[in-house]
């Protein structure tokens, strides 16, 4: 097993193409040398979202571990376009300063800002300043955004590894309906 986690957020070229062939090397050969020793080696798993497509490409790799891209968070979307974020948190508008800014009802305690923050998913002219315990800030860039108290907005998840443990249950939408409740357990 091999993980060159190192240059997963790496944008894509030529120095994260150089920096997964250098990670890739000693496994492979390692995976020759324990051949040669008669020691059968049937799985050579490597690599993560961020990598996927490079090292997937070695000669004798079984398996890739990418998982973040079921979620595909704001974050991770800087170095894989190829994928569409997915997850995104519900929230409650709960205050109005008037042209200023909106108050939420999901802080920390719901959204991980350990690598930023969540931006607001298809309103133009809100942008996430800050999280605390238990609410979001959100300044009003555009003071007539059609948003009021009481309205829902949808968060796109920054970070995914440390939001989805935060919660005991994901919901799996289509076309606006709850398809799937999926229960996190861990």
């Amino acid at each position: 097993m091999g993980y060159e986690g190192h240059v997963l957020r790496k944008p894509p070229g030529p120095e994260k193409a150089g920096a997964v062939a250098a990670a890739m090397e000693p496994l492979i050969e390692t995976k020759a040398c324990l051949e040669r020793t008669g020691m059968p080696v049937e799985i050579v798993s490597v690599g993560g979202t961020g990598t996927y497509s490079l090292s997937g490409r070695y000669p004798g790799v079984t398996e890739i571990q990418a998982g973040s891209y079921l979620f595909m968070d704001t974050d991770y979307q800087q170095c894989c376009a190829d994928f569409t974020p997915s997850l995104t948190l519900l929230t409650t508008v709960i205050s109005k300063t008037e042209g200023e800014r909106v108050v939420t009802d999901a802080g920390l305690k719901a959204l991980s800002c350990e690598r930023g923050v969540p931006a607001v998913k298809d309103l133009p002219g809100l942008k996430t300043r800050r999280l605390t315990a238990e609410h979001g800030i959100i300044d009003l860039t555009d003071p007539s955004a059609p948003v009021q108290v009481g309205d829902r907005i949808e968060m796109w998840v920054h970070y995914s590894d440390a939001t989805v443990n935060l919660h005991e249950r994901i919901y799996g939408m289509r076309d606006g309906r709850v398809e799937k409740v999926l229960r996190v357990e861990g």
